[in-house]
């Protein structure tokens, strides 16, 4: 990897770095969590910061994300239909199952969260927009992982996978028999694999190929959504939402590739 590519990568994993757990670092701190030498990060995050995509803090000497990643993200929602189109979705879903609901997506070896819908129930749920988790831990994860190639899985999985509770499924070959199921059943119930006293239920987002592209979710307290579970109407509310939210895809596509053709077609015939 020669200078310029290596300063990139650099560049935006530092950027990667900052989170709602994280809003505020220093040179230091970036420096020791990333393994990166202490010049190179202050070199960069000052031509980060140059362009606006870093604030720096007169005062606390930390740094931020800065406002011309807002432009970013406009573009980013706006070349992302299924966010806009998850968001009437997954308020539904909501308000029936009375939890937080979820869109996430693949990204990497993680999963990251696109859409949130807040559940008017109180519980101390530590996931935003934008967050990154496991995939192997977490029910969208998994229910994406299910409709993965071997090949494309195994490159994903290492054997060992990272504990992080006592209910984590920690192995790739125990991983393989719970996606096996969810093939079957085309919906995943965790049950405190990622986070203690949380259990959630997820279901495949297909695109008009048949191709797993995203998830929906809901999560909540253990106890509660074991409860509920027991309706077996509570499981269909997530599997019919990530079924509209696939046709909604299918058609949304087939639209524009009737615009494109209808486009070419009077252009050529011109």
């Amino acid at each position: 990897m020669d200078k310029s590519n290596n300063s990139l990568t650099n560049a935006l994993t530092i950027l990667k770095s900052f989170s709602m757990d994280k809003p505020e670092q220093g040179v230091t701190e970036i420096a020791e969590n990333l393994n990166i030498g202490k010049s190179t990060v202050h070199r960069l995050l000052l031509s980060l910061g140059s362009e606006g995509f870093v604030y720096k803090d007169p005062n606390s000497n930390q740094y931020s994300l800065g406002t011309s990643l807002l432009s970013l993200t406009n573009i980013v929602n706006s070349q992302l239909p299924i966010v806009n189109e998850s968001i009437p979705i997954l308020n539904v879903l909501t308000e029936r199952t009375g939890e937080t609901s979820h869109l996430g997506i693949l990204e990497e070896e993680h999963i990251i969260y696109l859409q949130k819908i807040e559940s008017e129930n109180p519980v101390e749920l530590s996931t935003h927009i934008g967050m990154r988790q496991p995939i192997h831990a977490t029910s969208i994860g998994q229910v994406i992982l299910a409709y993965l190639n071997e090949k494309t899985m195994n490159k994903l999985l290492p054997e060992k996978l990272e504990k992080f509770t006592d209910k984590t499924i920690t192995t790739r070959d125990q991983l393989k028999m719970k996606l096996s199921v969810i093939t079957q059943q085309h919906f995943v119930i965790c049950v405190e694999e990622y986070e203690n006293g949380f259990a959630s239920i997820a279901a495949p987002v297909f695109d008009e190929a048949g191709q797993v592209i995203a998830a929906v979710s809901i999560v909540g307290p253990m106890n509660r959504i074991m409860k509920k579970i027991k309706q077996k109407a509570f499981i269909e509310e997530v599997r019919s939402a990530a079924g509209k939210l696939s046709e909604i895809i299918k058609i949304r596509r087939r639209k524009r590739y009737c615009e494109k053709f209808l486009k070419e077609g009077s252009i050529s015939s011109t």
